[in-house]
């Protein structure tokens, strides 16, 4: 039997710092940010989702935005 956890998240961009070598871009992520309470399998840490390399922050508000109009919560299923 599965028991599936069901929680609201915000998504929110967060930049990184460039490389020491400069040589690529500073990475962009979206952070899960929870509205209510952290699903327990993220326990003390945090969930988020990397952005593919060359992404900008217009880009990654524009992703943002699409999933904060969409998803209505983020699910973790133990088997």
């Amino acid at each position: 039997m599965t028991n599936t956890e069901v929680k609201s998240y915000v998504f929110t961009v967060k930049e990184g710092a460039p490389s020491k070598s400069g040589a690529d871009d500073a990475p962009v992520w979206l952070m899960l940010e929870p509205s209510e309470q952290q699903l327990q399998i993220v326990g003390n840490g945090f969930l988020s989702m990397r952005l593919m390399p060359g992404a900008n922050v217009k880009q990654a508000k524009v992703v943002a935005g699409f999933l904060n109009s969409n998803i209505s919560g983020v699910g973790f299923t133990r088997l």
